[in-house]
């Protein structure tokens, strides 16, 4: 009895000591967990500013011609010669990419045999249909005159009747026909529809062409078109009329000119409103392709509460949301404080939130790792 009492206290004391063991360790993870939870994180602050625009929106457009064709052989036919003219050093050589065309310029020949033999096919076709037509008329005159003395049957006349008109419709759609391959065998010439220059060739002697195809793109660069994208709160900006300034890249000159577009919907994935703005081009200076900066507006609203980019951290747990840490003093400590924001346009390496207010600190360097109510260290 003795020695089993001794075995259970043993047990108990074992048990005792195993459950103060575990409580000494939780105590002492809680207790580091806590020390290193207390440890200030490392920041560099920087004040929120004001800042006022001097300038308005800017945005960046592309130079497309005025107008651009796509010119192509009305029927399929072999190209038998392209126009000729003389390059920089002397030699001849088909027109291309670059060349100046007036309209009117034949650019290119198909083989007119095969379309001169089409023509002669349908003029055949009239004559035999108005041969027949002809017989059919003159059947047809008969029966009316015997018709008339009651010496031909109903039936007889109708028929007579109506061979008369089929043959006429006969006439007809080969005289259409006919029509058609005189205007095709007129289109084995192609020819420049406006002046401009030729951005590309298609084919060379030999190539088949058709209609399915573009031989030549033909541009009318005499004047241009700057296009460029604005959201739908710049729109109230522009109007159709408007004569707004633009600047090309690396170019001190500003070149002026009308809007004479406006989309009247967004981009489906830009959500973008297009405006088209048009240019003189009488020196020539300006080509498709180009890249040119437009302002819209005057200045913008005064005073934004301004933060460094390295300030935007994402709102913790809401995707596509924004926040700034801010830094207050709290009984002579820094503690840190996540506040949603807003951000508006960049300008600089800086960019305007709301939400802050000028004067407050907010974390410019180390924001990524910090949580509500950490303590700072601030870096000078």
């Amino acid at each position: 009895m003795t020695v089993a009492v001794s075995v259970l206290r043993s047990s108990r004391i074992s048990r005792l000591i195993g459950i103060c063991g575990l409580m000494a360790a939780t105590t002492g993870c809680q207790r580091d967990a806590q020390i290193a939870a207390k440890s200030p994180v490392p920041v560099r602050l920087a004040d929120v500013t004001l800042y006022a625009s001097s300038e308005g929106l800017r945005y960046s457009a592309s130079l497309i011609p005025f107008a651009q064709v796509d010119v192509a052989f009305r029927t399929t036919g072999y190209v038998t010669e392209v126009k000729q003219v003389k390059s920089a050093d002397g030699r001849i050589r088909n027109i291309g990419t670059g060349d100046y065309v007036t309209k009117g310029t034949v650019l290119a020949h198909i083989r007119r045999q095969d379309l001169k033999n089409q023509a002669d096919e349908s003029s055949a076709q009239v004559d035999a249909a108005v041969a027949q037509h002809t017989q059919a008329e003159q059947d047809f005159n008969r029966a009316k005159a015997l018709y008339a003395t009651q010496s031909l049957t109903k039936p007889d006349y109708d028929q007579a009747q109506a061979r008369f008109d089929s043959t006429f419709a006969v006439v007809n759609q080969a005289k259409a026909a006919q029509r058609q391959a005189q205007l095709s065998l007129s289109d084995s010439e192609l020819e420049a529809p406006l002046s401009g220059y030729i951005l590309v060739r298609n084919v060379d002697v030999g190539t088949l062409a058709s209609p399915s195809s573009a031989a030549f793109t033909i541009a009318d660069t005499s004047a241009v078109k700057a296009a460029f994208g604005v959201p739908e709160d710049a729109l109230n900006l522009v109007h159709a009329g408007q004569l707004l300034t633009l600047q090309l890249q690396n170019d001190a000159a500003r070149y002026s000119g009308h809007v004479t577009s406006i989309s009247p919907s967004a981009d489906a994935r830009s959500r973008v409103f297009t405006i088209e703005v048009t240019l003189s081009n009488s020196r020539n200076t300006l080509r498709p392709g180009m890249i040119a900066s437009v302002q819209l507006g005057g200045k913008r609203e005064a005073s934004q509460p301004s933060v460094p980019l390295s300030a935007i951290v994402p709102y913790p747990g809401e995707s596509g949301q924004f926040a700034v840490v801010v830094a207050e003093q709290q009984a002579g400590q820094w503690k840190a404080h996540v506040r949603r924001v807003t951000v508006g346009a960049t300008h600089s390496s800086s960019v305007s939130v709301s939400g802050v207010r000028a004067g407050e600190k907010v974390a410019a360097i180390g924001a990524q790792l910090l949580e509500e109510g950490d303590s700072l260290s601030v870096i000078p």
